[in-house]
């Protein structure tokens, strides 16, 4: 399997978002089985639930087509049954958005995320995981670029 490849699709996708200026983003991680993002936007949830739709049908048609039939079976099998739209089951349903109301919170948040990484064991350092925006805050090469914070 080639996990950087969902993560690259993920980042395509926040990209193309931000150039449509759809969002803008303050912080990420993207996990090997989860993601977080600190955005903005003035309609989260309509480009939230559009960047989970498409991302998961781009992800889906990866795992088809790089014959991941495990994945795409575990997929298969997490929806359920009332979901008769769709076959498979990518992303967990809705998502909890948090206001950040002053910079101490904005501090607290992005500590979390930049140390998601570093809980799991993957870095030592959360600026060595490659997709997250503590590279960002580090001044590192990143592949996502990060908006600037206003609170």
């Amino acid at each position: 399997m080639k996990p950087d490849k969902v993560k690259q699709i993920i980042i395509d996708i926040l990209k193309y978002l931000q150039r449509e200026s759809r969002i803008r983003i303050y912080a990420y991680v993207i996990m090997p089985d989860h993601l977080h993002l600190i955005l903005s936007s003035n309609n989260l949830i309509k480009n939230v639930a559009n960047f989970k739709s498409y991302s998961a049908r781009q992800i889906i048609k990866y795992y088809i087509d790089d014959g991941q039939t495990k994945i795409i079976n575990k997929l298969v099998l997490a929806k359920p049954a009332y979901l008769t739209d769709r076959k498979h089951k990518f992303w967990q349903t809705g998502y909890s958005p948090k206001q950040i109301s002053n910079t101490d919170m904005m501090q607290q948040k992005i500590d979390y995320i930049h140390y998601n990484p570093v809980r799991n064991k993957y870095v030592k350092e959360p600026e060595e995981w490659l997709f997250s925006s503590a590279r960002n805050f580090s001044r590192l090469t990143s592949p996502l670029r990060i908006d600037e914070i206003v609170i």
